[in-house]
C-alpha cells in the first residue's frame, strides 16, 4: 500500500477517475431524462436508452477500477482535522455512492435480463444474468428506479458538502480532489 499522508492531494489518477466518474454520471442521468422527454417511437427514444445503458456499464468497469486503486492508495488527510462525525459521515457517504455506482448497473443489467432484452456494450454482447421472469425484472426495475432517484440527493449532498468544507469551514477537502 503507497501512503499518500506526505501530500496535500489525491494521486493524478484518483483525481481523473474522480471527474471522469461525475462527467459519466452527468450523463447517465441527462440520458435518462432526455429520454423520457422523447416520445414513444422515435429512433431518438431507443438511442438514449442505448447510451444510458452503455454509460451504466462503463460506470460500473470504472468504479471496479476506483476501488482497486483506492485500496492501493491512501487519501491524504484533510487540514485542519475535521470532528470525527464528519469523518463517519464520509465513510458513509463514500460507501453509499459505491454502492450507487456498482448495484445501479447490476440492476439494470438483472432487469434487461429478466425482460429477455439483448444487452450490449458498446455494441458489444454480454449475458443475461437472470432468467426471463416478470417478477425478477419488476423487482430490478423498480429498485434500479428508487436507487437511482436517491443518487441525485446523494450525490447532491456530496457536492453541497465539498462546497461548504471550501466555502465555509475553509478547509482543503476540495482542494484536495482539484486537478
Amino acid at each position: 500500500m503507497t501512503n499518500l499522508d506526505t501530500r496535500r492531494k489525491y494521486a493524478p489518477i484518483s483525481i481523473t477517475m474522480h471527474w471522469l466518474t461525475l462527467i459519466l454520471m452527468v450523463a447517465i442521468y441527462g440520458s435518462i431524462e432526455l429520454h423520457e422527454t422523447i416520445p414513444r417511437g422515435n429512433p431518438l427514444r431507443a438511442a438514449t436508452e442505448d447510451w444510458h445503458i452503455y454509460l451504466g456499464f462503463t460506470i460500473l468497469v470504472l468504479a471496479l477500477a476506483r476501488l482497486f486503486i483506492n485500496m492501493r492508495l491512501t487519501a491524504p488527510p484533510i487540514s485542519p482535522n475535521p470532528p470525527s462525525w464528519q469523518m463517519l459521515a464520509t465513510k458513509g457517504m463514500k460507501i453509499y455512492l459505491y454502492a450507487l455506482m456498482l448495484i445501479m448497473p447490476i440492476l439494470g443489467w438483472l432487469y434487461l435480463s429478466a425482460n429477455d432484452e439483448a444487452i450490449n456494450w458498446f455494441f458489444i454482447p454480454l449475458p443475461a444474468i437472470a432468467p426471463v421472469s416478470e417478477t425478477i425484472a419488476e423487482f430490478a426495475g423498480e429498485a434500479h428506479e428508487i436507487f437511482g432517484l436517491s443518487g441525485y440527493l446523494f450525490i447532491g449532498i456530496h457536492a453541497a458538502a465539498a462546497l461548504y468544507h471550501h466555502y465555509l469551514v475553509k478547509d482543503d477537502t476540495l482542494r484536495r480532489m482539484l486537478p
